[in-house]
């Protein structure tokens, strides 16, 4: 009896060893997974730029049309995916609709689906697999989620909700926006045919793709990943806890933190000192912060990888960034033509 009760205690250490090892390598794996999804990504911009000698834009025209996760489909082989956004073609709208219309009515459930099926759009230390949708009818929300978002950083004058808004009232603030994703506005009348006036190239980038960040994990604090509700559940007019899930094919005030993240930002006119930046960094899993002006742990970059949040750099390349690196240095990689030569320490 003693020999077995021996034996028993030595299995349950073993196990409690071994466990701990196994989450690790399934950690390892996701993460590695995570990585080649960047790279996927990377792969679709680069494409994109090929073909079109520009770079993918943060969003068509104005706030209720594609973004660029709708926009890059075809070069991630996702054709169908994009032919399901391109015929949501309406005589009033024009092309790329992704608001509420084309939820309701304009697509099937199954192509609803599918849109939110795209496996590269997820992390799966985040979400595994399955449909990753917020299916309501609410404008500002229906549409797939996803895990990403391309990385933004503004001069002042530009509030840190403001990147992604109606291109035809901000048209004149787009040179605000430092960073490589602008919106593509239209000359008057053509946005109906799906034309659009692309801003950046890689020749734009003067501080050289190496040295440029264009999209990261991003921050979604634990418990919210699923949710999209924007007027409940506490929070502040502008930092509302659950609104950093909402669809990715939609951009706008208060959808922006969906499809795309702030590293600099301003908000002079809420009580943020004149050239003050808001400083957004790397937030670890369980940050939270409901601060109407200064939102650092709600809207920014982050992952559930420990320690690091993988960002895709402008040469394709993946990196690790470290949760304790400065918003200096952040700010620098965001930045396409400040000329600060800035290291990953």
């Amino acid at each position: 009896m003693v020999e077995l009760l021996v034996v028993i205690a030595i299995i349950g250490i073993l196990i409690a060893l071994l466990l701990p090892a196994v989450q690790a390598a399934r950690e390892a794996a996701r993460r590695m997974q995570c990585t080649n999804h960047l790279k996927q990504l990377g792969l679709g911009i680069h494409n994109f730029h090929d073909t079109k000698n520009a770079l993918p834009p943060s969003n068509f025209f104005d706030e209720n049309r594609s973004t660029l996760w709708g926009l890059i489909l075809p070069y991630i082989e996702q054709q169908a995916a994009f032919e399901i956004i391109q015929k949501n073609y309406d005589a009033d709208w024009g092309p790329f609709v992704t608001f509420n219309g084309m939820w309701n009515g304009k697509i099937t459930s199954t192509e609803r689906n599918s849109l939110g099926s795209i496996p590269i759009y997820k992390c799966p230390s985040k979400r595994s697999g399955g449909i990753a949708i917020v299916d309501t009818l609410s404008e500002a929300k229906a549409g797939p989620q996803g895990d990403y978002a391309y990385v933004v950083s503004v001069r002042q004058g530009l509030g840190w909700w403001e990147h992604g808004i109606d291109a035809r009232k901000v048209v004149n603030q787009m040179g605000l926006i430092v960073s490589p994703f602008k919106v593509a506005p239209s000359a008057s009348g053509q946005w109906r045919d799906g034309s659009m006036t692309l801003q950046v190239t890689f020749a734009s980038v003067t501080d050289g793709l190496s040295n440029q960040l264009f999209i990261g994990e991003k921050h979604i604090p634990l418990g919210r990943v699923g949710k999209c509700d924007s007027t409940t559940n506490g929070g502040t007019a502008k930092n509302q806890p659950n609104s950093g899930d909402c669809s990715i094919l939609m951009t706008g005030i208060w959808k922006s933190p969906s499809s795309g993240r702030n590293i600099s930002s301003f908000d002079d006119a809420n009580g943020i000192p004149p050239n003050s930046p808001l400083q957004h960094t790397i937030a670890r899993a369980g940050d939270f912060k409901e601060d109407e002006y200064n939102p650092i742990r709600s809207y920014g970059f982050g992952s559930y990888h420990t320690g690091v949040c993988p960002f895709l750099f402008g040469d394709g390349s993946i990196q690790q960034i470290s949760s304790t690196i400065t918003f200096d240095i952040l700010e620098a990689l965001s930045i396409m033509n400040d000329g600060k030569a800035a290291s990953i320490p």
